[in-house]
């Protein structure tokens, strides 16, 4: 069994899982203008952590969400687990994707108690917005094949950044005075725990996982089949032993991209083999925006503050990750 538990969340719309779950559910957005313009002139909108002021950018903009993140580990869980022994998983953006590195920011960074965040055996995950689900995946491996109890993995990015934006802007994906059909830019740090059993009341229970590459992306002229992520909800669902129309709800990181929308439903027809009469897809930009690489585990954050709150639709829930520039996919299966 793969356990995983949130134990900090820190978005534009909640600096807890449980704060940040509520918000999303309730459908609450907090999109404003950026002291950001695009090509046109107009200023652009998105979503910010307000804890983290505007004038701090790049690498100190990371930094200060890390040490929020930090801040926010419950007290209670965090002497539940042994740090700085853990193997610490940091999911990062894709190596193409313009913008500010994390490399070296989260060095001194504690948790409640003074326990130090990342131990001796770090390990980056530079996948974008499918980083959770490779480093999931990792740390399974470790949880498995060594005598390993837990495992850490953080994710932190924001695209609230001058070169992430300009990229994302001269590729025609951000949504603009003349570009309705592109995402908003947001950001988020999160951290999770891997476990071989629960340690708290209401983990997720990971059942499957599914990764895959996709040829045809946002940047070229491949038609779009959904080949990369049918194949990824495919190896997840037969992992998990489970069928299509089984799922309850799904989760996705989908950010505003008519591209990306064609592609969640694609996948979902490829897999479904039995009708079933609703399977709602949720997705947390509508709340915060895309916020990158720490995409993936909010969806597990919110899918766990589901299941533990009695709002979930159903017992399965499935998780998608697009990379939508760069090919990869995955997809993850998960109960209470």
């Amino acid at each position: 069994m793969t356990a995983v538990t949130c134990i900090s969340l820190v978005c534009p719309v909640g600096y807890t899982p449980a704060s940040a779950a509520a918000a999303m559910r309730a459908s609450i957005s907090v999109f404003e203008e950026l002291m950001y313009m695009d090509r046109g002139g107009q200023p652009l909108r998105g979503a910010r952590v307000e804890a983290v002021s505007l004038e701090m950018r790049g690498r100190h903009r990371l930094r200060a969400l890390a040490e929020l993140a930090a801040r926010q580990v419950d007290e209670k869980v965090a002497a539940l687990l042994p740090w700085g022994e853990m193997p610490f998983f940091l999911c990062m953006r894709d190596a193409g994707m313009p913008g500010a590195r994390i490399n070296g920011i989260l060095s001194g960074l504690a948790v409640m108690g003074g326990k130090p965040l990342v131990g001796s055996r770090a390990f980056q995950v530079a996948h974008g917005q499918i980083s959770a689900f490779v480093a999931m995946e990792q740390a399974r491996k470790l949880l498995n094949e060594r005598d390993v109890e837990a495992c850490v993995i953080m994710a932190i990015d924001s695209l609230i950044d001058a070169r992430s934006l300009s990229w994302l802007d001269s590729q025609m994906r951000l949504k603009t005075s003349e570009v309705t059909d592109g995402l908003i830019p947001g950001e988020a740090a999160c951290i999770l725990v891997v476990t071989k059993r629960p340690i708290v009341d209401g983990s997720l229970r990971l059942r499957g996982l599914g990764l895959a590459v996709e040829t045809a992306t946002a940047s070229n002229e491949e038609p779009l089949r959904a080949e990369g992520l049918g194949a990824a909800l495919r190896a997840a669902l037969g992992e998990a032993g489970v069928q299509m129309h089984e799922i309850a709800f799904r989760l996705s990181d989908v950010a505003g991209e008519s591209y990306a929308f064609e592609e969640v439903v694609l996948a979902q027809m490829r897999n479904m083999r039995q009708t079933r009469p609703e399977q709602p897809l949720w997705h947390a930009a509508d709340c915060m925006g895309d916020c990158g690489s720490a995409a993936g585990l909010v969806q597990f954050a919110w899918a766990e503050q589901a299941f533990r709150r009695g709002y979930a639709p159903g017992q399965l829930a499935a998780l998608h990750g697009s990379s939508m520039g760069f090919g990869g996919r995955a997809a993850a299966v998960v109960s209470a």
